[in-house]
């Protein structure tokens, strides 16, 4: 008896084509399609102004982070979208539940890359927005790991911009009897600012933050001309 010819269900014929193709080209592949997923993600956090506008980029690179489990670049970039929600968000306990996520976010990239300056750097951002829930019983133990932070961050990397960025702003606001002063604070505003100009071409991937916020403290200090 004649065998009766069976069609392949579409899933399997796909299945089947992609296994004829060779891993470098399988890899190729997942690197653009990782690319192209975190350029649009990262273009819509750029644009973003507002905590509603904020959360769904975090979403957006959160769902990249689980498909990309080995990188820590979206799971950085997800913290660091929420954290900027925090910043956007009133005073108050409404911004612990989503700090916490941040932060959960921000050991995954810890748990990938223990010794990334930038991740140390992003600790140091997001812990201030903490201590403004509640300043007298978290302002002294959580100062402290913000310096902390950052030290480390400078002993991996010590041309990161960001790190002088966020030691000058701490120190600005921060009183003389607790590290705080203008003077020194401003000096650290002026260093990060040499390093931003300072930076060759950067991938548009790699973080880039904070530049904007250094010169604006400057001009409203008059410690640079106003631009236009």
């Amino acid at each position: 008896m004649k065998q009766q010819n069976k069609r392949r269900p579409l899933w399997l014929a796909l299945l089947l084509a992609w296994s004829l193709v060779p891993a470098g080209a399988q890899q190729t592949n997942r690197e653009t399609l990782y690319t192209s997923a975190m350029e649009d993600a990262l273009s819509r956090l750029r644009m973003a102004r507002t905590a509603e506008e904020y959360l769904p980029c975090a979403n957006r690179f959160e769902r990249i982070a689980r498909a990309e489990k080995d990188r820590w670049l979206p799971y950085y970039y997800s913290a660091y979208a929420l954290i900027l929600q925090t910043y956007e968000m009133e005073v108050g306990p409404e911004r612990d539940p989503v700090l916490d996520r941040a932060q959960e976010l921000l050991d995954q990239a810890f748990d990938l890359a223990p010794e990334e300056s930038e991740l140390f750097v992003l600790q140091a951002f997001l812990l201030p927005s903490r201590i403004l829930v509640d300043p007298m019983s978290r302002g002294m133990a959580l100062l402290d790991r913000v310096f902390s932070s950052l030290n480390r961050a400078k002993s991996l990397d010590p041309e990161n911009p960001r790190i002088y960025f966020l030691e000058g702003m701490n120190r600005i606001n921060l009183p003389a009897a607790m590290g705080g002063g203008e003077e020194e604070g401003l000096a650290l505003l002026r260093k990060a600012l040499d390093l931003y100009e300072n930076q060759s071409d950067l991938p548009f991937l790699a973080p880039d933050w904070g530049e904007e916020a250094v010169r604006q403290e400057l001009m409203k200090r008059g410690k640079l001309p106003s631009e236009g």
